[in-house]
C-alpha cells in the first residue's frame, strides 16, 4: 500500500540502514522500526482494490473510516523494510487490537519493538510488538508480529 512520503527511522545494531543485518545481534527491547505515515485517499483506495475488501464499514463517528487492516498492512511494511527482511522469510503470525476507528488522513506513528528473538533448529524466529499512534497520540492499534526465516541468511 502506498501513502504519502513515510519518514523512517530504526535502531537497529550500527543504525546503519544501507549494511546487511545480523539478526542474532538485535537485542529484545530494540526499537526496530518507526515510520510516520498518512493515510490518505489514494492509497486506502489503492489497499481495498488489492485485497478486494467488499465489507461494509462499521456504523463509527467517522466521516471517512480507513479499513483497520490498512494500518497494520503499514505497520507490517515497515517491520519489513527496517528489518530487510529476506525472501525465503515466512510472517507466520500476528495478534491485532484495533483501538479505534481512524478517519482516512490521519497521520500515524508505527513503532516496532523486539519482544522475542530465538533459534529453533534452522530457523529464527522474531516477534515484533506493534504500537500505531494517530495525530492525537491516542492508540489505535496494538498487537504483534512473528516472522520466521532461515538461520543460514539471518546470522
Amino acid at each position: 500500500m502506498d501513502s504519502k512520503k513515510p519518514q523512517s527511522s530504526s535502531h537497529i545494531p550500527n543504525g546503519n540502514h544501507f549494511d546487511r543485518i545480523n539478526y542474532a545481534e538485535l537485542e529484545v527491547g530494540a526499537v526496530v522500526s518507526h515510520q510516520s505515515y498518512t493515510l490518505d485517499k489514494e492509497s486506502v483506495k489503492k489497499y481495498v482494490s488489492a485485497v478486494k475488501d467488499t465489507s461494509a464499514h462499521p456504523k463509527t463517528n467517522t466521516v471517512d473510516p480507513a479499513p483497520p487492516m490498512s494500518i497494520a498492512a503499514l505497520s507490517l511494511r515497515g517491520v519489513v523494510n527496517d528489518l530487510k527482511i529476506p525472501g525465503g522469510t515466512l510472517h507466520i503470525g500476528q495478534e491485532l487490537v484495533f483501538l479505534k476507528p481512524v478517519n482516512v488522513g490521519t497521520h500515524l506513528e508505527c513503532t516496532a519493538i523486539l519482544s522475542s528473538n530465538s533459534v529453533r533448529r534452522e530457523f529464527r524466529f522474531i516477534v515484533v510488538d506493534l504500537n500505531v499512534r494517530d495525530d492525537l497520540n491516542d492508540y489505535v492499534m496494538k498487537g504483534k508480529s512473528t516472522i520466521m526465516l532461515p538461520v543460514d541468511i539471518s546470522g
